[in-house]
């Protein structure tokens, strides 16, 4: 296949607490990307796609048609390494507090800074990625 990075995944139940691999469309740009959507943020992703009832179960296999990524992650280091040096080794961050209480004004331990090398797909040029 040739691929610069590939996860390896599992079958998933719907709403499962697992990230589940997904190929996505940048309705801009018409690229496809496929990419880790963390389970919090996939029923959202989802349901304001298209998808009127998110992530359900299918009736023949009984699982999600989107399997978890239990990140397993396989690189092509040529490819890994080039971009490592384009990008300085700098990965898209994110914040992920948690809330002791429901109006999430309250942390329950201080919260940090994130990346997630399931994104490295994101930092891949479109013209490498399929």
């Amino acid at each position: 296949l040739d691929l610069i990075m590939n996860s390896l995944a599992v079958p998933r139940k719907a709403k499962q607490a697992i990230g589940a691999v997904t190929k996505l469309k940048n309705t801009k740009t018409g690229e496809f990307r496929t990419i880790n959507v963390e389970y919090n943020q996939l029923d959202p992703l989802l349901r304001g796609s298209g998808f009127k009832d998110g992530d359900v179960n299918d009736k023949k296999t009984g699982f999600s048609p989107f399997p978890g990524n239990i990140n397993q992650l396989l690189f092509k280091l040529e490819d890994y390494s080039e971009l490592l040096e384009a990008t300085s080794g700098l990965m898209p961050e994110f914040v992920n507090p948690k809330y002791k209480d429901a109006q999430k004004t309250i942390f329950k331990k201080p919260t940090r800074l994130e990346c997630m090398m399931q994104d490295f797909p994101t930092v891949i040029p479109p013209e490498k990625s399929e």
